[in-house]
């Protein structure tokens, strides 16, 4: 009786841990440690960093994929956190917007339903379309907007609005006749995996599109080059990067290495001394310089992780109140993409405690309460 309780247990452990999400290939902990010391620097006295919501949110997300403390990166003892509070009128313009905030306030282990006033989740209810099954028109908002609600609450036809979309050349575009770009499609598959929207030949389709699209130097670029074979950036290879993560592809196995380079060895070439990273390589002209977007924007695929980092917790609501505040416009202006940042999803949360309750009774262990 004792062996098979614990084979049972062994094998309840055993799925337990095969669940769990795992890094693809070992997290570049150095480098995320120099760009966020060079983020600090840039950090305002009120918590922002380099005076962008979506640069905040980035951190938040990148400090927390990386092992890092939200409250250890604070500058006149104000975090990153404190900045969003703050400009909580600057967080929420679009259905993307508000989906950013939901992931970083999550990230954070705070309560999306009671931030700043405000229920964050009904928020972004609101800015859905049934009729459409759109929270935004363009498929890089909605896609954020998609990543952000909690696990199975994704309505059917906002799943279908994504995966309708795609392409003949297997990827999704920004907006309307621009054409594919690696970015909004890094960004659509990241939603549909976390949606449970993926499908075999959607994936089949996708993973030529990045394969197509790979450049020399390992690493990806953001659309068709002007001058071919084009060369990679760093918003690009750390937005394959994850959506690979999300395939369940190693982005820095054999299927993805050309010549011994791969998009983790590209994305690190664009980093500088100072710890930031620059859209432009330090050795490509003596103007290269590292900029915010670069940096924020690599932390999470430098952890070996994917978007949403944490698992929004929380019931989205139905409706939508008659008399609400400004609802956030549908669209936003046309302005080049920007991937915020990602962990694997986790596993539901009952199965997750039947799991491992189920194992540690099989041992007979003693489970303790402890207080936080």
């Amino acid at each position: 009786m004792k062996r098979r309780l614990a084979a049972l247990a062994a094998a309840a452990l055993a799925a337990l841990a095969s669940a769990m999400p795992i890094s693809a290939f070992t997290p570049q902990s150095t480098a995320a440690t120099h760009a966020l010391a060079w983020l600090q620097t840039l950090q305002s006295a009120d918590g922002t960093v380099a005076g962008s919501a979506s640069r905040t949110e980035d951190t938040v997300l990148g400090l927390v994929a990386n092992g890092r403390a939200v409250s250890s990166f604070e500058t006149a003892g104000k975090t990153p956190v404190d900045s969003l509070r703050s400009h909580i009128a600057d967080e929420e313009k679009t259905a993307g917007n508000i989906g950013g905030l939901i992931m970083a306030v999550s990230a954070a282990g705070l309560a999306p339903t009671q931030f700043a006033g405000r229920n964050l989740l009904q928020d972004l209810a609101c800015t859905y379309d049934p009729s459409t099954g759109a929270y935004n028109g363009q498929l890089f908002n909605d896609a954020l907007a998609v990543l952000a609600l909690p696990a199975g609450s994704a309505p059917a036809k906002a799943i279908a609005f994504l995966r309708d979309h795609q392409l003949a050349d297997g990827g999704w575009e920004f907006g309307a006749g621009w054409g594919s770009d690696s970015n909004t499609t890094a960004i659509v598959v990241l939603a549909l995996t976390s949606a449970n929207g993926m499908t075999t030949i959607v994936k089949e389709r996708v993973l030529n599109y990045f394969h197509l699209h790979q450049k020399p130097s390992g690493g990806f670029e953001y659309s068709a080059p002007f001058t071919p074979p084009g060369d990679s950036d760093p918003n690009s290879d750390a937005a394959v990067i994850q959506a690979l993560l999300a395939l369940g592809e190693d982005p820095t196995g054999t299927a993805w290495t050309l010549a011994g380079k791969n998009a983790v060895t590209d994305l690190l070439t664009f980093q500088f001394e100072n710890g930031g990273f620059g859209f432009s390589r330090p050795t490509s002209s003596q103007t290269a310089a590292p900029d915010a977007l670069s940096t924020t924007q690599a932390l999470v695929a430098l952890a070996s992780k994917y978007l949403p980092v944490t698992r929004t917790i929380g019931a989205m609501p139905t409706t939508c109140p008659s008399v609400a505040t400004t609802t956030p416009s549908p669209t936003a202006a046309p302005t080049v993409p920007q991937l915020p940042a990602t962990g694997a999803p986790p596993i539901p949360m009952p199965l997750l405690a039947a799991i491992a309750g189920f194992a540690l009774m099989a041992l007979g262990w003693r489970i303790r309460r402890r207080a936080r």
